[in-house]
């Protein structure tokens, strides 16, 4: 199952309030996204996760390790 990003979470996400700064944000990032009733963007875990270069297995979970940086 995928899940939808909507864009109040797109604004949590990016730290960006208008809609022309987030889509400009998913874009310089390459994150793949549509627009939805009204002209509302919003995109996928799975976009997101492609553009960060993440691969999922069959069961939609990360099989690579992630390092954070402290």
């Amino acid at each position: 199952m995928t899940t939808l990003v909507s864009i109040d979470q797109l604004k949590i996400a990016t730290g960006y309030d208008r809609p022309g700064d987030i889509e400009r944000c998913l874009r310089k990032n390459g994150v793949r996204y549509l627009y939805g009733q009204g002209g509302k963007i919003f995109t996928t875990i799975d976009a997101i996760n492609a553009a960060m270069g993440l691969k999922l297995n069959d069961t939609n979970t990360i099989v690579e390790e992630i390092d954070f940086i402290d």
